[in-house]
């Protein structure tokens, strides 16, 4: 099993996670168009008692076998990184068979407790698939602490493409007998991509099998071996601290799910339409507002090793120039995403999701708009997680996210019981959540990154080059709407004239410069280009 470099097998996994996610959220319209609100609102209700257990039981132990494999291979100890691999096979085994029978034997009481027993079928047809993801994260976590990236690649991609494939024809197939069965075949259709991403990596373990056994036969035998015992508690050390910080949304988005259509109920909404509206909110404008992080997630994955060398050799010139970078690149990114969104938010939920009847895609804008001012925060916050990392201060934006988290539980309760605001005051918390935890991240970043704020480099010159987009934006779809009649057309136009308005501000206002360019892939020869044009400041 040939030994692939730090850098190539980075680039290996961020390749195929923003290829994954990019799937994964373009999942979400097909469905919506064929289950409709309700039946996206019932999908939604059991993703999030999916997500937690998942969290519980897979968030940590993969990082920890990863990393603890490596250690023994570095020290030559193939024989060692193999029994950490096995202890831990068992280990995810027994955790993956105990939630999913938590999932499926409590199944009727969960969908009680969100005030809507049509989710049983959904919470039943996703169970299984926390077994088959707890034992992926066992090969997951050996292959990548052997530094060979493209098992993992390549289950995430068959996860993705199983869901888009075999969740459309089950929930196609099953939406006639009802919302809560298309949303059941959807999720089945998850179940079964876990378990064809399980039998990728079973097969290519055993395609390189013969060569990894070869290596722990030459690996000398050591004079004693560490007991199972004291290997779980290895593991668990490492795992326990990174799952708390991995489920803290997945707690918010379980405590919205149950929150959520309560409150409604409370205020007089019924079943089926605080159903609908909760499958806008999470599944109609959620994950659209997603789509930025494909790039930001990039970007934060990138800056971690960075900032991390710089950290190591305590050169806080550099750390303070490329947290700065990465602090503008996201700003580059997030603010004319959140200004599209919000000035395009129904004629964007028009054009995805062509089946939605123009009231209910009037509403999902509107959440839509609300949710993105939240893009701004969210893309800052990978970023700045990323900085604190790259400088030791892992638990830092894990406390500022809790603390963000507090915020969105209770102003969605207050807010969601407010007959004028209902679902909105959910998309509110959000935002504010979001708001929260990026503020406090940057002031940690400010302290412990020793970044200088520029108001002029971080808000006015991104706040310029936004506004003048969106003003531009507006008027073209208003006026392009009447001439053509065409929402697509309009709103794809209105996209195309943004962008190129965009870019030209972000050059006219010196928001990039040289030297930041050319940190980005393939930026010097951008830069060249430009240089030509007449556009890049040194």
């Amino acid at each position: 099993m040939s030994k692939k470099s730090f850098v190539k097998g980075a680039a290996i996994l961020a390749a195929a996670g923003l290829l994954a996610k990019l799937i994964g959220a373009l999942f979400r319209i097909p469905l919506m168009n064929i289950i409709d609100t309700e039946g996206m609102g019932i999908y939604q209700l059991a993703y999030p008692i999916y997500a937690f257990l998942l969290v519980i039981s897979t968030a940590g132990i993969p990082t920890a076998i990863s990393k603890l494999v490596s250690e023994r291979v570095t020290l030559g100890d193939q024989r060692g990184a193999y029994r950490i691999f096995r202890t831990s096979f068992k280990l995810l085994f027994s955790i993956g068979i105990v939630t999913s029978l938590i999932l499926l034997i409590f199944s009727p009481l969960f969908a009680k407790l969100q005030s809507n027993e049509s989710s049983v079928y959904a919470l039943m047809a996703i169970a299984p698939a926390l077994f088959f993801v707890s034992l992926m994260s066992a090969y997951r976590g050996y292959f990548q602490g052997l530094q060979f990236m493209t098992p993992t690649a390549l289950s995430q991609i068959v996860e993705q493409f199983g869901k888009l494939i075999m969740g459309l024809i089950f929930a196609s197939a099953w939406i006639d007998k009802g919302p809560e069965y298309g949303a059941a075949g959807a999720l089945l259709g998850v179940t079964l991509s876990e378990v064809a991403a399980l039998a990728l990596l079973m097969g290519m373990f055993k395609r390189n099998r013969g060569e990894l056994f070869d290596n722990i036969r030459r690996s000398p035998k050591p004079e004693y071996y560490e007991s199972e015992r004291n290997l779980i508690r290895k593991i668990l050390n490492i795992a326990i601290p990174v799952t708390i910080g991995a489920s803290i949304m997945p707690i918010v988005n379980l405590a919205d799910s149950v929150i959520v259509i309560n409150r409604l109920k409370s205020i007089g909404y019924t079943k089926s339409h605080a159903t609908s509206l909760y499958g806008m909110l999470t599944g109609g404008a959620n994950p659209i507002v997603s789509f930025p992080t494909i790039f930001t997630i990039a970007l934060s994955m990138s800056l971690v090793p960075a900032i991390s060398e710089s950290y190591a050799n305590r050169d806080w010139r550099e750390i303070r120039h490329r947290s700065s970078v990465g602090i503008k690149l996201t700003l580059f990114i997030g603010m004319p995403a959140a200004m599209g969104m919000a000035v395009l938010s129904t004629p964007i939920i028009e054009f995805l999701y062509r089946n939605m009847d123009r009231v209910k895609a009037a509403a999902t804008g509107e959440l839509l708009s609300i949710l993105a001012i939240g893009v701004i925060f969210l893309t800052l916050i990978q970023t700045l997680t990323a900085i604190l990392q790259g400088v030791d201060r892992v638990i830092v934006p894990v406390k500022h996210l809790a603390t963000g988290a507090l915020f969105k539980i209770v102003l969605t309760i207050i807010l969601v019981g407010i007959p004028e605001i209902n679902v909105r005051g959910a998309a509110i918390g959000t935002v504010i959540c979001y708001g929260v935890a990026a503020i406090l991240d940057f002031a940690a970043v400010i302290r412990y990154a020793r970044v200088d704020f520029s108001i002029r480099d971080f808000i006015l010159k991104p706040a310029i080059a936004t506004g003048v987009m969106g003003i531009c934006v507006s008027m073209t779809y208003k006026y392009s709407f009447k001439a053509l009649g065409s929402n697509i057309k309009s709103t794809f136009l209105s996209i195309v004239v943004g962008v190129f308005i965009y870019i030209l501000m972000v050059f006219a206002t010196g928001m990039l410069r040289r030297e930041e360019l050319e940190l980005v892939p393939k930026g010097d020869k951008l830069a060249r280009v430009l240089d030509k044009l007449g556009l890049l400041k040194e």
